[in-house]
């Protein structure tokens, strides 16, 4: 894991995150306005997005739903 420091994309604020050593999005929390956002560790950075802005595959919660393997009969 490695930490880096990024800008909420709500309130701007600095906030210090761990990314994991994957290219997965993690969901973060910004201490100054309370809301929750997504990182995303990239080849050039971190991009950052609001939750409800970022697409599908950079959304955890969406990509997990979209990538899992379903079997249906």
């Amino acid at each position: 894991m490695s930490a880096v420091n990024v800008n909420c994309p709500y309130c701007g604020e600095d906030v210090r995150i761990e990314q994991a050593d994957d290219y997965a999005p993690e969901f973060h929390n910004c201490r100054a306005c309370g809301r929750r956002f997504i990182a995303e560790r990239r080849a050039d950075g971190v991009a950052v997005m609001k939750e409800k802005e970022a697409p599908c595959l950079s959304n955890p919660e969406c990509r997990e739903i979209e990538t899992s393997a379903t079997c249906e009969e």
